[in-house]
């Protein structure tokens, strides 16, 4: 029999494409592309285009991790408040996501998502800014193909949040990825443009979301077709080498979605912010169920991959790498990766 949360979530289930378009009445949603860029010549990049609205304000987040010359740029660009008109809800119209850049400058920190050929899992997503350090102007030009199925977060893309909520999207918090997006494009950086190629992950969340809080996450694209994403519970702050409380949801090769516990250990080695937050570069992932034995080492490619707000908590969220051992055997499997921490 199924639990009452179980039920609520068969309900409430994820539909594709539909559901790919922003939902009215949702206080909160996002669309957040992340992932690993290569050049013809191996040059590695890490990426990220994240475009957000909160019920009386929007941001985006836009970051390029040049792995090779180790160096980041990135902006958060805030947006008070949010448009009316930042995405579509009319699924019988083209979808897209679009927010702007300040007045001074509309296009530092623009973002613009569009559906390629009238499909919405496929996208031309293009962002712009300017580098909050070093003051270089940067784009990213990313044609995406969505192939396969969805990662169903929890493993029905549906979970209770806020039991008092009077209807499904103030009750509810929905969240599916996109895990297997081909990617080709181009990155720029000031003067010099890299076409690029990759496999890349988007993230949509929609509905109620908890409380902000403490968090660290580890999403894993493995070179065997194996994707899954992981996070310790919130509120819970890492430390060294002590193991944490976590779950993660994996998607198999044959598309199927299944929610586990795991066990998360941060490990050496650590960034310190100029705010004296320590940030892990290095995380264990321990799986032991019935569905699965595994073991992920993720690793940072560039120590400092902050998101920084002066006036607010900053934000780690950075490529990386991971390597995998399934069961007892001694094979080891590769892939990308990328880790989030929100600890401040």
């Amino acid at each position: 029999m199924l639990t009452k949360q179980q039920d609520l979530a068969a309900i409430c289930a994820i539909t594709l494409p539909k559901d790919q378009y922003a939902h009215e009445g949702a206080q909160n949603e996002w669309w957040w592309h992340v992932g690993t860029l290569k050049s013809s010549d191996g040059r590695k990049f890490g990426f990220e285009i994240n475009a957000a609205g909160k019920s009386s304000y929007a941001f985006t987040q836009i970051e390029i991790t040049d792995v090779q010359n180790q160096c980041n740029y990135q902006k958060v660009n805030p947006i008070i408040a949010r448009p009316s008109n930042w995405a579509q809800y009319n699924i019988a119209e083209p979808w897209y996501v679009q927010l702007s850049g300040p007045a001074a400058n509309l296009t530092n920190g623009a973002i613009l998502m569009q559906s390629i050929d009238g499909n919405p899992l496929n996208m031309g997503v293009k962002a712009s800014f300017i580098d909050v350090a070093s003051n270089v102007s940067c784009q990213l030009n990313l044609s995406l193909y969505q192939q396969g199925s969805p990662l169903l977060v929890w493993g029905t893309g549906c979970k209770l949040v806020n039991s008092g909520g009077t209807s499904p999207l103030t009750k509810n918090n929905y969240y599916y990825s996109l895990t297997h997006l081909r990617a080709t494009g181009s990155i720029t950086i000031g003067d010099e443009v890299v076409h690029v190629t990759g496999l890349t992950w988007m993230d949509h969340e929609y509905g109620a979301f908890p409380d902000n809080s403490t968090w660290t996450l580890q999403d894993i694209q493995l070179s065997n077709g194996m994707h899954l994403s992981n996070f310790t519970n919130v509120g819970d702050v890492p430390k060294e080498n002590i193991p944490m409380i976590s779950n993660a949801t994996i998607l198999f090769q044959n598309g199927k979605s299944i929610y586990v516990k795991t066990v998360t250990t941060p490990m050496e080695p650590i960034f310190t912010s100029n705010k004296e937050i320590t940030y892990y570069l290095k995380f264990k992932v321990e799986i032991n169920s019935s569905e699965l034995t595994a073991t992920f080492i993720v690793n940072s490619l560039y120590p400092d991959q902050l998101f920084k707000d002066e006036a607010g908590p900053d934000v780690y969220e950075g490529v990386a790498e991971c390597h995998a051992r399934f069961g007892s055997s001694d094979e080891i499997v590769f892939g990308t990766a990328w880790i989030e921490q929100n600890l401040g």
